[in-house]
């Protein structure tokens, strides 16, 4: 029986990874077409039967990333959470607070949110400009994904308005919010922790200091109607995979996550800012905890108190293959019967044509692979602007 490894090779081959991404953005623009028919014409009348069908439109592009690191890379997770909190996953509103340390972190976050059955209803807070990238940004847009502009008197009142869309789904919805603000660097880190210094907060040694106001928000918002918060700690084993990046499951080499979820009750969280702001810095110093043992150690629990659980395996589901496996062969046979025509025309013009398509694709799939690196991140928190992280 062949295995993944099988095809180590051909996992590598740049017309294979271009075909990836060309199969990427045409099924997202058709998606989106249909997403904005949808939007335009059932929303306004039945919005509970709009996001039930949106719930599978967004799923379908969404899990392409998906096959990337599940079945292309053949990348894996190992769960460790109680048994109360996983019987509960995909069985209720939930606000996901996870740290961004990696790379890849949150695709790790799509594979737990998929097997629990969630991913076409999972939401995120992401800058504004987010809303204006074709595919992946418009999809959001048609998907109340909630768009910030930095500007925190505009985004309070945005947070408060959209937060309500969540309270009549049809379905649960995980929220992830990345309190940090920001992916994690050593220039990050830094400039947090003379901040924290100065005004008197507990210094990290993984994470970024938490921005409370929004996450005092979100509490606020959905207290009485998401019941719970869990708190994500992702880790990678290098050991087991390769490092976590979105190139390296490009190029099929497996990538190993581990991951610590409590389970934790959203009415825990204090009423008042000054109570909430005091939770979340405590939950980020357990987080800290949790991470920092893991790094060392290989275990989230090996040098703290924090409750031991038992790692769980959460197997793969066959969806996002058959979706690639779909999407794939219906854009590769439209583009072998373009080609063709073009190059069968003779005409100068259109070989040029077809030859620019090919290069425009090639570079959009390296730009949108730069985009996840580390060193081109945000720029928050940094002690220099005009230098990169």
């Amino acid at each position: 029986m062949w295995e993944l490894e099988d095809f180590t090779e051909i996992r590598r081959w740049y017309a294979l990874h271009l075909l990836l991404c060309v199969t990427f953005f045409i099924s997202g623009v058709i998606i989106n077409a249909v997403q904005f028919l949808l939007y335009v014409t059932l929303r306004p009348f039945n919005k509970s039967l709009y996001c039930t069908l949106n719930y599978y439109l967004i799923y379908s592009l969404m899990s392409q990333v998906l096959f990337l690191a599940e079945w292309w890379s053949g990348s894996e997770i190992r769960v460790f959470t109680s048994d109360e909190a996983y019987q509960m996953w995909g069985k209720e509103h939930a606000l996901i607070i996870m740290n961004h340390t990696y790379e890849v972190d949150w695709l790790m976050g799509w594979i737990v949110a998929d097997r629990s059955h969630t991913l076409g209803s999972a939401k995120v807070f992401v800058k504004k400009m987010m809303q204006y990238v074709p595919t992946i940004g418009w999809a959001w847009r048609l998907s109340d994904i909630i768009f910030l502009n930095r500007n925190w008197q505009e985004d309070k009142t945005i947070m408060q308005t959209q937060i309500k869309e969540f309270f009549d789904y049809p379905y649960p919805v995980w929220m992830l919010l990345f309190a940090e603000g920001t992916r994690f660097t050593p220039a990050k880190h830094e400039a947090s922790m003379e901040f924290a210094r100065k005004r008197g907060l507990p210094e990290l040694k993984r994470h970024l200091i938490p921005r409370t106001r929004g996450f005092i928000q979100c509490a606020q918002s959905l207290k009485g109607n998401f019941p719970v918060i869990y708190d994500v700690t992702v880790g990678f084993n290098t050991k087991e995979g390769e490092e976590p990046s979105l190139q390296n499951m490009l190029r099929g080499r497996k990538v190993m996550s581990e991951i610590y979820i409590r389970r934790l009750p959203l009415d825990e969280v204090p009423d008042d800012d000054e109570g909430a702001s005091k939770y979340l810095h405590e939950l980020y110093r357990s987080k800290d905890q949790l991470l920092d043992s893991y790094i060392n150690t290989g275990s989230f629990t090996e040098e703290n108190d924090l409750p031991k659980y038992s790692s769980r395996a959460m197997p793969r589901r066959p969806y996002s293959l058959l979706n690639m496996i779909g999407w794939a062969s219906f854009v590769l046979s439209q583009i072998l019967r373009f080609y063709y025509n073009l190059i069968t025309s003779g005409s100068l013009i259109s070989i040029s044509f077809a030859v620019g398509i090919v290069i425009f694709a090639y570079l959009g799939l390296y730009k949108m692979i730069g985009l996840t690196k580390i060193d081109k991140g945000s720029q928050y928190g940094s002690t220099d602007t005009n230098k990169k992280d």
